[in-house]
């Protein structure tokens, strides 16, 4: 059953909230003419329900009263009085409300900083505990690059001793070029042949051996002499003696091909001759390119240097040189 103004015997509606005494059971509109109070009173009332009130009669009685606003829960008629509303305790409420949803905010944040703060922290760890290995790896790998340039410097010397080495064992020997192959017994024959084409004692010959060669050209033979003296006589003898394939062979009467007679090299001191030409006697104008006693030798013209080729190294700093 809805309660009505004890005043103006009006129903109390959700429009029209009342207010009821706790010490006599009264209730009145909450309105300036029903209950007596001013508009900041009865603003204040709304904003707050634990303030006390009591109606005139009970206040005679007693001066401290429970109150409390009556909502019905349907509206059944409509009160046109105006209500005044505190408008500084209602921005004071607001300001709290606010103020604390903002502190709320802050904390979370504070929060959140916090944790990417510490996330940070990790990441800044991991990042100098990364330079550290950088500065290890990189002390490591120049101690690794210090170790193979001398391993590789070491290597490079052995290599071209072993090449000397090999040089050395063809001092005797000479190597003889165009002559083309029919059995190891007319190898035999024929360097008798070249022996006395050049004037020059057959027994001298210690040894001869094929050589692997190139399909379009016959393998070289290599011969190996008594001594040095004989093998400097052969090349000697081969710069003033020309040697032509049909003197050597009758059955090659159309083969008018020169037998050419020079020192025995390693296939290192080979490819380094061929190199050599390619790079200085043909690209650098260099007029003397040669091989002799072991070593290939490069001249730029008669009033020159002479230089001691041993590697492609030394070919490419003899042309920076140049240049």
């Amino acid at each position: 059953m809805q309660s009505k103004c004890d005043v103006c015997k009006r129903t109390i509606t959700k429009s029209l909230p009342g207010l009821e005494c706790s010490k006599c059971d009264r209730v009145v509109h909450l309105n300036t003419r029903c209950s007596g109070l001013t508009g900041k009173q009865i603003a204040a009332l709304k904003a707050a329900t634990s303030l006390e009130w009591t109606c005139l009669e009970c206040q005679r009685e007693s001066p401290r009263r429970n109150s409390s606003i009556i909502m019905p829960e349907e509206d059944d008629e409509d009160d046109n009085t105006p209500v005044q509303i505190d408008a500084k305790k209602l921005l004071s409420n607001i300001s709290k409300e606010v103020e604390k949803a903002i502190k709320s905010e802050m904390r979370e944040l504070n929060e959140a900083l916090q944790f990417h703060s510490g996330k940070l922290d990790e990441v800044v760890e991991c990042m100098d505990a990364f330079k550290q290995t950088i500065k290890v790896l990189e002390r490591k790998n120049v101690e690794l690059t210090n170790k193979n340039n001398n391993l590789e410097t070491r290597v490079g010397a052995l290599e071209q001793r072993l090449q000397e080495i090999e040089q050395e064992k063809l001092t005797n020997s000479v190597e003889i070029a165009n002559v083309p192959y029919q059995s190891i017994e007319a190898d035999s024959k024929i360097l008798e042949k070249v022996a006395l084409k050049l004037q020059l004692p057959t027994g001298g010959i210690k040894s001869s051996r094929r050589l692997q060669g190139k399909k379009e050209q016959p393998p070289n033979i290599r011969v190996e002499l008594q001594d040095e003296c004989t093998q400097e006589q052969w090349i000697t003898a081969a710069k003033s003696i020309k040697t032509m394939v049909v003197d050597l062979c009758p059955s090659e009467k159309n083969n008018k091909d020169i037998v050419y007679i020079s020192e025995a090299m390693t296939k290192t001191n080979k490819t380094l001759l061929w190199k050599a030409k390619q790079e200085l006697k043909i690209n650098q104008k260099f007029k003397y390119v040669w091989f002799k006693k072991g070593f290939v030798k490069a001249r730029k013209d008669d009033g020159s240097k002479t230089y001691i080729l041993r590697t492609m190294a030394d070919v490419n700093a003899l042309i920076k040189n140049k240049s």
